[in-house]
């Protein structure tokens, strides 16, 4: 189950170039305190053979809001995505030949940082890379020597593609300003880092219409850099161009006024900024200009920037316009606006726009609401929008170590004593890309390669209470849990979220804390404490208000009513169920336990509720994290087996549901390996496996359903998308009384009847229910005495898994030349 987006990715791209496929249709538990409740035992489900005739029709993944009908809903991927910046790349400068779009976000604190995530419709969304693995080497970014980064690191990126390179900006608040970072490939290239040497909040790069590179920012009032020509060094300074002072009065401006980021539409430059007016919601307001630079190239130096509100719905925000390719050559404009939603956090909105007199007006005549659902603004192929929907930027997870390689893991650093390099270098591990660490990671202390399918996290320090939160001028205190290194965290998502796990704590030491979380300033988790020898599992739950010191031990005391007494077990599987919905903006966690993975107990009544920080000390959405920290000394290690999500809590008491599971196995069953690329089809069966183990074996919870179902639909979706019918066919020339001629041949590979057609530059033929194994053949008359080497056309119509599917073949020929 890891890494599956990836290797989907690595296949498409790696493909044939002559072949393209268009898909044009269709135990029992220890003792615990009263409080605790059995809460699972085993499970008899009906045979897989029962939901075959079903049909195979998976859901949308947990971070797409995409019906399956050509609409959805808003915001987008229930999930903490903020400051987004979105840019095309169109359909004539890439190898896909269809416009693709990569989005970027703030991670702040977080390794690897600044994630790129791509979609071709705008509304499902995976990341395929990321641009830094650490912002930096040195101590705050680390959890290193009292250091720390909390609210802080990289923030508000800009993305940008201009002649051929990917270039970001973003602003770091502790760690020496701006940066930009270029690379001529997003997917897998490595990135360039300059330091532009100073602060520029909320950074927009801007390409004007001659090429010359800008750099728009502020916060307050809008200024702007002009960057020299190989965009390494700042060559000018424009302040205030604009500021929120000289539209005094309206009504839509007022608070924030920041977030920048600016476009050149039908001869107008426009800046789209957040604002956030006194008792009012977050808003979107556009400013247009003539003149770029304002004032600084005015008759008069008079503000030539208008301004007009364009979207006060909801709290809908900051964010980016993204253009959309129509058939008649017109461009259409959305927007993409974060809304807070904590604290799941900010999560962006595709929300389209109606333009008149050079003003958009967002949503349905300004109105967007929560979960209001909006058409589709790109279609694609039914096998590309089932693909499309199994996407996602939140994973299961098995720690396999089978992740596709990334450039970010070879960055590069001087590492100065007396760091040890290793704690920097890659240690042969590779995550998931859904994965980033809480801080960067000491690489000495984790590994995926230690022992087979498991992630083992090792102590590499012991917590002291000395961290304090150097972004709030109160200096309060770190908890130890916010001071544990290589804490690895995933995001969380809404409305509901369950996480299941299991770990193997025998190689724990006294004062060890390892366990499963659910994490921002306030968090709760369920962990084992070593104490004396002994382990005990409880729960721990911190919320507002937040004290200025604590006291850290007794902050992390399991709560009464929690404990268990592990005994001798060396294993134990926990699991976090995620409430966001009860009410909306708290979260509210259940904690359950099992030793065989059959039986489960609650520990306890759910924990909460954690709702926004208001000193925005961590300022995202709370994070699910793997942890083990230490309080008294170094070496004690856990190893975590797999992470497995479901969208389904044990609260709600419904009854195990295997009709997906069983519809993917029965589905996966009816496919013929002929009609797949030999890697993708491996993949899938191996996800077949996992699954039909799964089903084979007895359940305990819905995760241990979902996860496989997730992974194989996953695959499934993907082979839609790289179905081909098996055809050989090839082109030669021959000579006939002086006159070159191209003779075609196809053999049908395919185990069912196809159509073929040949096309050449001298004529088509066509011929119809081609029997499996048989040849086709055509001479194609040339009524010439030469020919130049060239190709002929080979096109395959037939079925594939219920769709009608054509491929396409080129079958070359050489030059020729007849008489003399």
């Amino acid at each position: 189950m890891n890494s599956l987006n990836e290797v989907a990715q690595h296949v498409a791209s790696t493909l044939p170039r002559m072949l393209s496929t268009v898909v044009v249709s269709r135990s029992r538990p220890l003792c615990a305190f009263a409080s605790a409740l059995l809460v699972g035992a085993s499970l008899v489900v009906a045979p897989a053979a029962a939901y075959a005739a079903d049909g195979w029709s998976p859901r949308s993944s947990y971070t797409s809001t995409d019906t399956g009908a050509g609409t959805y809903s808003v915001p987008l991927l229930n999930a903490d995505v903020p400051d987004i910046s979105v840019e095309r790349v169109p359909a004539a400068e890439n190898d896909e030949g269809r416009d693709i779009y990569y989005m970027i976000s703030t991670t702040m604190h977080l390794s690897p940082g600044a994630p790129i995530m791509k979609s071709y419709d705008l509304v499902n969304w995976e990341i395929v890379n990321y641009v830094f693995d650490r912002a930096s080497i040195g101590d705050s970014f680390s959890l290193r020597n009292g250091q720390n980064s909390y609210g802080q690191g990289q923030w508000a990126s800009s993305l940008r593609y201009h002649d051929g390179m990917f270039y970001v900006a973003f602003n770091t608040n502790n760690l020496n300003g701006a940066y930009l970072y270029r690379t001529d490939d997003i997917e897998n290239g490595a990135w360039q880092r300059t330091s532009l040497g100073r602060g520029l909040h909320d950074p927009s790069l801007f390409f004007d219409v001659d090429g010359t590179p800008y750099i728009f920012y502020g916060s307050g009032g809008t200024s702007a850099v002009r960057l020299n020509a190989n965009l390494t060094a700042i060559e000018q300074d424009y302040p205030n161009i604009f500021t929120a002072s000289n539209y005094a009065g309206q009504p839509f401006i007022g608070g924030l006024f920041e977030g920048a980021q600016f476009y050149h539409i039908d001869g107008w430059y426009y800046a789209v900024i957040i604002t956030w007016p006194s008792g009012q919601g977050r808003q979107v307001v556009m400013f247009r200009s003539k003149d770029l630079l304002g004032r600084y190239t005015s008759a008069g130096g008079v503000n030539t920037y208008e301004a007009r509100g364009v979207l006060n719905s909801n709290g809908f925000a900051q964010g980016s316009l993204v253009p959309i390719s129509r058939e008649d050559g017109r461009t259409d404009w959305h927007g993409m606006f974060f809304r807070d939603t904590f604290p799941i956090g900010r999560i962006p909105a595709l929300i389209p726009a109606t333009w008149q007199n050079g003003w958009p007006t967002f949503g349905t005549n300004g109105v967007v609401p929560v979960n209001g659902l909006f058409d589709k603004p790109i279609q694609l192929s039914p096998a590309e929008e089932a693909f499309e929907r199994q996407k996602s930027i939140v994973a299961s997870d098995d720690f396999a170590n089978d992740a596709p390689h990334r450039a970010y893991q070879d960055e590069q650093w001087t590492v100065p004593a007396p760091l040890d390099p290793a704690e920097v270098a890659p240690n042969g591990s590779r995550l998931d890309l859904a994965w980033e660490w809480n801080h960067a990671p000491d690489n000495r202390y984790w590994s995926l390669t230690d022992r087979e399918g498991w992630l083992r996290l090792t102590t590499g320090k012991v917590v002291t209470g000395q961290y304090v939160y150097t972004k709030l001028s109160n200096r309060a205190e770190l908890a130890w849990f916010e001071e544990a290194r290589n804490t690895l965290s995933q995001r969380t998502f809404g409305p509901r979220q369950s996480v299941q796990t299991r770990m193997d704590i025998s190689g724990m030491r006294n004062g060890d804390v390892a366990g499963l979380a659910a994490y921002n300033r306030g968090f709760s988790y369920v962990a084992v404490k070593r104490v004396d020898g002994v382990n005990t599992l409880g729960v721990v739950n911190r919320s507002q208000p937040f004290a200025v010191d604590l006291d850290q031990s007794t902050l992390e005391n399991f709560l009464p009513g929690t404990t268990v007494a592990l005994g001798d077990a060396t294993e134990v599987q926990v699991k976090a169920d995620l409430d966001f919905a009860s009410p909306v903006g708290q979260l509210w966690t259940t904690f359950y336990y099992s030793l065989d993975g059959v039986q489960w107990t609650r520990l306890g009544d759910r924990v909460g509720p954690q709702t926004l920080d208001g000193s925005l000390a961590h300022f995202m959405g709370h994070r699910v994290g793997l942890f083990n920290y230490a309080t008294q000394e170094t070496g004690g290690r856990v190893d975590f087996d797999d992470y497995l999500l479901s969208d389904v809590l044990t609260a709600q008491a419904r009854p195990f549901d295997t009709t997906a599971l069983d519809a993917a196995i029965a589905h996966a069953r009816t496919l013929d390996a002929r009609h797949y690329p030999a890697d993708a089809w491996a993949t899938t069966q191996s996800a077949l496996a996992a699954a039909t183990s799964a089903r084979a074996g007895q359940l305990g919870t819905q995760n241990e359903i979902d996860a496989p179902e997730r992974a194989l639909s996953y695959q499934l979706a993907r082979l839609g998308v790289l179905a081909a019918l098996p055809v050989t066919a090839t082109a030669q020339v021959r000579c006939l009384a002086g006159r070159t001629y191209v003779a075609v041949q196809a053999r049908n590979d395919s185990a069912e009847p196809v159509d073929i057609t040949m096309e050449t530059p001298y004529g088509n033929r066509s011929f119809a229910a081609v029997a499996p194994g048989a040849n086709v053949y055509q001479s194609f008359n040339t009524r010439a005495s030469s020919v130049a080497a060239g190709s002929a056309t080979v096109r395959v119509t037939g079925a594939v898994a219920g769709r009608d599917v054509t491929t396409v073949h080129a079958a070359q020929h050489p030059a020729n030349a007849c008489g003399g």
